[in-house]
């Protein structure tokens, strides 16, 4: 069986080595003509601090990671947010990119541009502060504007999300103190008004008098109450302005957002592979289908696998004239 492969093999060597040439360089040609060329676009920054997220014990943040990590971490996980990334994409010509059919459904227009962003813009820590913003797009313009909206948008939202507790917190404070200033405002009411009730008593003997020491006491506490709230109000407010109110605060663009063709050397190596695949597949299959159907007789096994009979003799080779001279010589 080996030597009918091998001359299935040298039968056509020219056949399959073509091939095995051609078949290749049109998986090369066909990714660069169906493929369209991508565009990176990529932007350095540089994180001043840990990105913190201010709560009921004051700003919270990762204390094992670096003030790249955190920032972009942060990042990745806005870009999860709907209205987040929906603002960076409607900001931007990608709309554009969409289909006219999708573009019809603002469903499916929303759902669409969300996966993009979401999925395709990239935060990358490089360093102890140092952190990379990267997209990539068949438009080299989009690719470069979806990178600077992403940074814009991180710098004017990142602010509002990470004190998004402490307004929350101001909030409920500002109702309590307006709760404890009202009961203190009361307790302290009371209090004078035992006070009027009682003109007979000395300083000293309104000092004695139990119920005028609880009606004291209570008024004291009160006050009290409204300044503890007052001191965490101005606490989470000076919080929220050690952070600042922009970018500026959080970090520093080092790179404008450039643009880099993207390398296609593992595109073509695919295509290739893939053609060479198809071009080794075809040639086994030739070599296996003509060994199979060669049915010529060379050995005495060969005739013996054909017929039952045993080979009594075996004739030479002999050339085209000896042939011709014996068949000659039957004949007469």
């Amino acid at each position: 069986m080996s030597g009918r492969v091998l001359e299935a093999i040298f039968r056509r060597p020219l056949q399959l080595l073509l091939w095995i040439i051609v078949l290749p360089v049109i998986g090369v040609a066909v990714v660069y003509v169906v493929f369209p060329r991508s565009y990176q676009s990529t932007s350095t920054l540089w994180a001043f601090h840990r990105y913190e997220v201010i709560g009921l014990s004051g700003p919270e943040t990762d204390i094992n990671s670096t003030p790249a990590q955190t920032q972009a971490n942060a990042l990745d996980e806005l870009l999860q947010a709907h209205e987040f990334a929906l603002s960076i994409a409607n900001a931007t010509d990608l709309p554009s990119t969409l289909s006219a059919a999708t573009l019809a459904d603002p469903y499916l227009r929303d759902n669409a541009l969300f996966s993009e962003i979401s999925q395709h813009v990239v935060a990358t820590a490089v360093g102890y502060n140092l952190f990379e913003i990267n997209y990539t797009n068949k438009n080299a313009q989009i690719a470069q504007q979806v990178v600077q909206e992403t940074i814009k948008n991180f710098g004017l939202q990142s602010q509002g999300f990470s004190s998004v507790e402490a307004q929350l917190l101001l909030e409920g404070g500002q109702t309590q103190l307006a709760t404890a200033r009202q009961k203190a405002a009361q307790a302290a009411a009371t209090e004078s008004k035992y006070i009027t009730s009682h003109p007979s008593l000395t300083p000293a003997e309104l000092q004695a008098d139990p119920q005028y020491a609880l009606l004291h006491a209570q008024s004291q506490q009160a006050q009290a109450t409204v300044q503890n709230i007052q001191t965490s109000i101005d606490t989470v407010n000076q919080e929220i302005n050690a952070q600042g109110s922009g970018s500026d605060s959080l970090f520093k663009v080092l790179d404008t957002p450039g643009v880099l063709a993207v390398s296609r050397t593992k595109d073509y190596l695919y295509g290739g592979g893939v053609g060479l695949g198809v071009a080794l597949l075809a040639c086994i299959l030739y070599v296996v289908t003509t060994s199979r159907s060669d049915r010529t007789i060379r050995r005495p096994l060969d005739l013996q696998q054909l017929i039952a009979l045993p080979v009594v003799m075996q004739v030479p080779y002999l050339s085209s004239e000896s042939v011709s001279f014996l068949e000659h010589s039957s004949t007469q």
